[in-house]
């Protein structure tokens, strides 16, 4: 429809969508939010909505009050919604309400609990790309955290996976000339799935980022964050300022500072080790579900649940910050009744950190006042008989030492002072059985405020000023059933029956005729009707503005408030790992300064929940400083190799976050990188083979790793052939050797134990022969296993007896000299062998199945894992059903 055909209505809709292009524009009418043209069909689509028309243009809406469930909808389909609400209150004489966007709603910014997940973090990243130096920002607004971090050059790529795979950011921010010229940048971000906004190059003009950075703060220069002025991460710093201003478009006083973050402060744990690991989610479904969290999350509040996450995703390198969580967790395990106590005591604690934040942006409710004041009430219930002792925990940052017997000197009176006067506010002001938003009357309690009283008194007086008005009439005009009425259009009114209608005074002025009366209005009635709506006026003004108040104090000690609630979450952190510690035997690690590593009956803390206690198999690992630190690993498979790799990296792991550990006894010096290539796993949207994948992962180890490293590798070289993999598998070990990191290196390449390298320990997994069966005792023992033990293993999966015998005779026939150790116990006899041969049934069987053997005979059991090994069998035992099934149709 040509501009000058529209209606004043819609040309206004047209300007504000104009600004608003790569949004879903909420338009307001009235009691709901109206999409057109684009956006209406599109909307309609997704949430399945009817689709109308007004005028020539498609149109759909939403009511009003149900908009939250919609928007979050909307959300999840990777919407951004932009509010558009009216800004003025329609008049008679108003031909067009003015109108604005008042929010706009992404994944990342938005701040209520609606479209939070309260488990998990929320983070926005904003990314400056460059051949010379790769830069990013992030935040999570619900919090307040704002974080500048500098990647390495030569390892830019590989942390930017790292920080994707730390964060899981809902949002991303980058230049667009960033993302359009380095394609290679662009494809990494592509991949993740995660939303992306490209902003103009000028969001990241160093000087205009840096002015605002400052501006924020109110403050002229950054160096008091240790923050210099050519530090390249305050170009995507300045550009998340902006565009969380840009969308929120309210105060931002949560965010109080920024912080560098150095690699030198955390272990460093690359995407791939994080995801073999399964610290927060596992591989199967990308839920929590048997994960390492899911073993440790036994927090009561959503703070404390968000800051274990953060924990496991950043453990230490630190040992003084580390020993003090540890007598945190010491305290708390041994004293159980105090535990118990403070358990009880967090049911009542709301999440904070999410309240303080929506009050500091004035998006907060009145319930939310009233969270915070039960909230600081549950923690000064837990702090009341030993204030001296929690007390230091509320300054803490997670990046500073607390000592759990003494108090901090620098925490200052006033904090506390002005949480207490809040609540005693709070509480003497708001009424307690306010739900949902601001409504009129119903949130200021009576008593609180003088003129507020007064004018709700005006107010209440208005229907006994309108009675005894009627009555007065009723006396003056003795007119039969005079009445008086209200409705929106015409206000209050006197109504008279038309056979009365000659009684009714000169003074009365006609508003509206019905068939049986006459609605009327007179100057009294006018002068009542005036007052009451001054007053109700007046009063919801002066509610409002007494509320307002209140959350403006509120807002002024935000800072002190989120200490508080920093501290509820540190607390509940802390006595879910020492839950867990009392539980499960946890024990306390001790740190020393040789470079060594000694676990004493290690468990592995997911398997073992699963299994139940006592049921699982500890073992124990000996790195020594002068000795040998790399540990050559064989053993059959489904022994266990994999399990107690994986045990030994994560209990490195708990033991740098300040957690007690599932060993008897473990003393550890400081690991600065964690690296973990296990399993396999192609990419092909990229035309990365499983090989190519593992050589990768594999290079990145043996260009970062250190000396303080800890690296377990897990059947190297396996996804190629059986010769490039042992040299492959062999180099790789010298390397490592050489590097003197701390290594588990498992393989089913015992060649590799025949080698002569100094230094290295052989280990293996136990096995036990009974009979013609194997047992597997997961014990890990010095030495070297004899076979990888895969005949067997497809027996215990079910393979056919005949095929078994086809594959241990070709295996006889083939790989007799090729075997390293021919102790392995014999699957079958010689005889039973002979048999085979000299029947000729089975000679037949052999004939009718030889495409099956053939491809067992041919796949590579060496280099297989059990669950490959597991999968394969069960394809065979298909094939093997589907051909006896066929056999038995035909003889029929």
């Amino acid at each position: 429809m040509k501009k000058e055909k529209l209606t004043p209505m819609m040309v206004q809709y047209y300007q504000i969508k104009d600004q608003n292009k790569d949004k879903v524009l909420f338009f307001r009418l009235g009691d709901f939010y109206e999409m057109f043209d684009e956006d209406a069909i599109e909307v309609s689509r997704l949430l399945n909505l009817t689709l109308t028309h007004r005028g020539a243009f498609p149109m759909c809406g939403i009511p009003y009050h149900a908009s939250k469930a919609y928007i979050k909808r909307l959300l999840e389909e990777g919407k951004k919604i932009a509010i558009c609400e009216q800004v003025e209150t329609p008049s008679k004489d108003t031909k067009l309400v003015k109108r604005e966007v008042v929010q706009v709603i992404t994944p990342a910014t938005v701040v209520e609990d609606d479209y939070l997940d309260s488990k998990s973090s929320n983070y926005i990243l904003s990314i400056s790309y460059s051949v010379k130096v790769t830069s990013v920002a992030f935040s999570d607004i619900t919090s307040g955290e704002f974080i500048l971090k500098v990647f390495n050059k030569d390892s830019a790529f590989q942390q930017l996976n790292s920080l994707l795979a730390q964060l899981r950011p809902k949002e991303i921010l980058v230049n667009e000339d960033d993302y359009f010229v380095h394609k290679d940048f662009s494809s990494i971000l592509d991949e993740t799935n995660i939303m992306i906004t490209k902003l103009s190059s000028s969001d990241f003009n160093k000087k205009k980022a840096y002015d605002r950075l400052t501006s924020h703060l109110s403050i002229s220069s950054l160096k008091v964050f240790n923050i210099e002025k050519d530090n390249p991460a305050i170009r995507p710093a300045g550009a998340l300022l902006k565009y969380i201003y840009d969308t929120s478009m309210s105060s931002l006083n949560h965010i109080t500072g920024y912080t560098v973050e150095e690699d030198t402060s955390f272990l460093t744990i690359d995407s791939s080790t994080r995801k073999s690991l399964e610290i927060l989610v596992n591989t199967q479904d990308g839920t929590s579900q048997n994960t390492l969290y899911s073993v440790l999350d036994k927090t009561i509040t959503s703070g404390g649940t968000r800051l274990l996450k953060k924990w496991l995703s950043y453990p230490l390198v630190n040992k003084e910050i580390i020993i003090n969580r540890q007598s945190w967790i010491e305290y708390f395990k041994f004293n159980r009744e105090e535990r118990s106590r403070v358990r009880e005591e967090l049911k009542g604690v709301l999440d904070m950190v999410r309240l303080t934040t929506r009050i500091s942006m004035k998006r907060n409710t009145p319930s939310d006042l009233l969270g915070i004041s039960r909230t600081a009430k549950a923690f000064f219930n837990i702090i009341k008989d030993d204030f001296e002792k929690y007390e230091c925990l509320i300054n803490d940052n997670s990046n500073k030492p607390i000592d759990v017997n003494n108090s901090l000197s620098n925490v200052e009176s006033d904090t506390m002072n002005e949480i207490f006067s809040l609540v005693d506010l709070i509480q003497s002001s708001i009424n307690e059985n306010i739900q949902g938003p601001f409504e009129e009357g119903k949130v200021i309690k009576k008593g609180f405020d003088e003129e507020l009283d007064r004018l709700r008194d005006i107010k209440n007086q208005g229907s006994k000023y309108l009675h005894s008005y009627i009555e007065k009439l009723k006396e003056e005009t003795n007119i039969p059933n005079i009445k008086l009425g209200y409705n929106k259009i015409l206000g209050n009114f006197i109504e008279v029956r038309k056979n009365h209608v000659d009684k009714v005074p000169k003074s009365f002025y006609r508003k509206q005729t019905l068939v049986n009366a006459e609605r009327f209005t007179s100057d009294e009635l006018t002068e009542i009707e005036t007052r009451i709506l001054k007053s109700s006026y007046e009063s919801e003004k002066r509610e409002r503005f007494v509320y307002e108040s209140i959350v403006e104090k509120a807002s002024n000690i935000s800072s002190s408030l989120l200490l508080l609630a920093n501290a509820l979450s540190r607390i509940d952190v802390l006595q879910s790992l020492a839950y867990v510690a009392d539980i499960y035997n946890y024990n306390k690690p001790t740190f020393v300064e040789k470079n060594s590593v000694t676990i004493i009956k290690g468990r592995h803390p997911v398997v073992e929940k699963q299994l139940g206690l006592g049921s699982f198999v500890a073992n124990d690992l000996t790195l020594e400083d002068h000795g040998k630190r790399f540990c050559l690993i064989t053993g059959p498979n489904m022994a266990g190799k994999s399990t107690y790799l994986r045990q030994c990296a994560l209990i490195i792991l708990l033991s740098q976050i300040g957690s007690f550990v599932p060993a008897e006894e473990a003393s550890l010096s400081l690991v600065d990188k964690l690296f973990c290539r296990v399993g396999a796993s192609d990419n092909i949207a990229k035309g990365e083979s499983t090989f190519m994948v593992e050589m990768q992962e594999a290079a990145h180890i043996l260009r970062t790793a250190s000396q303080n490293s800890f690296v377990i590798m897990d059947e190297i070289g396996r996804g190629t052939s059986t010769q490039d993999g042992m040299s492959l598998a062999h180099a790789f070990m010298k390397h490592l050797v050489k590097l003197n990191a701390k290594t588990l290196f498992a393989t089913h390449y015992h060649e590799l134990t025949l080698l002569d390298v100094s230094n290295v320990k052989l280990l293996t997994l136990a096995v036990e022969e009974k009979g013609k069966d194997i047992i597997f005792v997961r014990k890990v023992v010095d030495g070297i296993a004899n076979s990888s033990y895969g005949l067997h293993v497809a027996k215990l999966a079910g393979v056919p007896n005949p095929i078994l015998k086809d594959a241990d005779k070709f295996q006889r026939r083939h790989f007799g000299e090729y075997t390293i150790n021919n102790s392995e116990m014999d699957l079958f006899s010689m005889a039973q062998l002979e048999e085979l041969e000299n029947n000729e049934n089975i000679n037949d069987y052999s004939e009718d199945y030889s495409s099956i053997i053939d491809e067992i005979t041919k796949y590579d059991l060496s280099t297989s894992t059990p669950i490959q090994a597991m999968l394969f069998l069960q394809k065979i035992q298909e094939q093997i059903e589907v051909k006896a099934e066929s056999e038995s149709l035909d003889k029929r």
